[in-house]
């Protein structure tokens, strides 16, 4: 079937799908664009075995057999998807079969395969394993390995790559941007970065409209190299667009998706010359916790102030609207001894000097930048500003510029919001903070361009005078 005609029959069989049971499954179909486009990417060798073990409706097989591959296998668990790529294309290297239940040796004996194959890709379900999503193996070892790595359907979908992929094979997955970051899959993340060798990320944004999150390709050699570097891309306007190359041991647990040279150069300056917040600030991070109707919440919170109730003089308390954009950026206001609903966050720490300090480093354009690129990693959707990632912010002490930046907070809280001079005060604060961290103009100038891209124009201190 010519390729552009199976993309509307593979579509139309994802519509019949119900919405509840596929978001349950986590299945959702790649286009045969953005797999044909993987394929190329890997420049496979044309005697090579492939093989995609959550095939769907084959959108890879389909894709690299029009490519010219032979060597194609294909593996899924919905027999109507399997029998719709294969009566549509005349492809018989398709099977039946769930590859998360199955280890690898059963699976490619289900395929006549004698040996693991050299590059396997897809685009693995994502779901958390629950009550009603389960995997069905008598492997313990397999399934505490699952379990203490994440607890997903795509990160038993990696566990498994490992077993049907030779040594020198290679696995290219779509997979959650998140896994690069978030906490509970840090067991897996660190057997990457020891174990096998990470060839390139890319970033592909949220190309599944119907998926919250973003994803990325991610693509693995299934052993270890020594002095490998991680090529990082930004999928842009169709293409796979290269932005640099990281030493891959320069990521002890977290992989971050630099853009550039500058942005790594910068982060490597600030990590390397500064203490964390965590380690200066010891005091209480985390969600309020009154149910009190008169306690504050995250929609109360405006930049330096509260939209209806008067700015503390004193106390011990900052309050910061969880919910964190990349457009707005942090929304925080000195709370002094207020009350706290749980849709804000507290930092306490100190007294009200320290907190005003606090205040004003995390409003400024730099710790925005940080907390963007190197926190969120580069995330255009919303996040929460939770404890995790405010705790790993540079903070530094410094006797002058420490008054200064109280003074200019306290101007900021007493001055009309948004008004001309507010944002004069705004400015005059991002020049303390690039000083106190030793930024240099181009630098600035690099963060500045990069945060004018993506927050509101409403926030843009150039386009208000």
């Amino acid at each position: 079937m010519e390729i552009s005609a199976y993309s509307i029959e593979s579509k139309k069989y994802e519509s019949t799908l119900d919405t509840s049971y596929k978001k349950g499954k986590g299945i959702y179909y790649t286009d045969i664009e953005l797999s044909s486009k993987m394929i190329e990417f890997l420049k496979i060798p044309s005697n090579a075995y492939i093989l995609d073990p959550c095939c769907g409706t084959g959108s890879f097989i389909v894709a690299a057999d029009n490519l010219g591959y032979k060597n194609v296998y294909g593996v899924d668990i919905d027999v109507n998807a399997v029998t719709l790529c294969k009566n549509k294309n005349n492809l018989s290297n398709i099977t039946v079969l769930d590859t998360l239940s199955n280890n690898g040796k059963d699976v490619l004996k289900k395929l006549r395969l004698t040996s693991p194959v050299d590059f396997l890709i897809g685009n693995p379900p994502y779901a958390p394993i629950a009550k009603d999503i389960t995997i069905d193996t008598l492997d313990y070892l397999f399934l505490r390995n699952v379990k203490d790595s994440g607890s997903n359907l795509f990160i038993a979908a990696i566990y498994r790559a490992f077993e049907l992929t030779k040594a020198e094979g290679v696995i290219s997955y779509i997979i959650p941007k998140n896994f690069l970051h978030v906490s509970s899959y840090s067991i897996l993340r660190k057997l990457l970065l020891n174990e096998k060798t990470i060839l390139s990320i890319i970033d592909i944004g949220s190309y599944f409209k119907s998926v919250r999150g973003e994803q990325i390709i991610i693509t693995i050699k299934n052993q270890t190299t020594e002095n490998s570097c991680i090529s990082i891309y930004k999928y842009a306007n169709n293409e796979f667009v290269k932005k640099l190359e990281v030493p891959q041991d320069f990521f002890k647990n977290e992989i971050l998706l630099f853009s550039n040279e500058t942005d790594f150069s910068i982060y490597k300056k600030l990590e390397s010359s500064y203490k964390k917040f965590d380690d200066i600030c010891k005091g209480y991070v985390g969600r309020g916790r009154s149910k009190s109707l008169s306690a504050i919440t995250g929609k109360d919170i405006q930049k330096f102030s509260f939209k209806s109730t008067p700015v503390p003089r004193k106390g011990n308390r900052v309050f910061i609207q969880n919910i964190y954009s990349a457009e707005s950026g942090i929304i925080a206001s000195f709370g002094g001894d207020l009350e706290a609903s749980e849709t804000v966050t507290i930092f306490t720490d100190g007294d009200e000097k320290m907190c005003r300090y606090i205040l004003g480093v995390l409003h400024s354009r730099l710790c925005n930048y940080f907390l963007l690129k190197f926190c969120y990693n580069n995330s255009k959707l919303t996040m929460h500003a939770d404890a995790k990632y405010l705790k790993k912010l540079p903070l530094i002490i410094n006797d002058y510029t420490f008054t200064q930046t109280i003074n200019i907070v306290k101007m900021l809280e007493s001055v009309k919001y948004m008004s001309n001079e507010w944002f004069d005060a705004l400015e005059s604060l991002n020049d303390i903070i690039y000083k106190t961290y030793n930024i240099s103009i181009d630098e600035r100038k690099h963060i500045d361009s990069q945060m004018k891209e993506i927050q509101s124009e409403k926030w843009d201190y150039d386009k208000r005078r």
